[in-house]
């Protein structure tokens, strides 16, 4: 995940990591299985990420 303020406050023990060479830092989730953790990460970081 994107290292946006939000994320980083809902998984504060979560490493960054290159998720492919050349990329930049992302958050690691480990906690896939639990779909309502995904659902509130998401709508938390949803105002801090960039529109396309």
């Amino acid at each position: 995940m994107k290292p946006v303020k939000s994320a980083v406050k809902m998984m504060p023990e979560a490493g960054l990591e290159l998720p492919y060479e050349g990329a930049k830092e992302m958050l690691l989730v480990d906690n896939v299985e639990n779909k309502e953790f995904l659902r509130n990460l998401l709508e938390a970081m949803y105002e801090e990420l960039p529109a396309i």
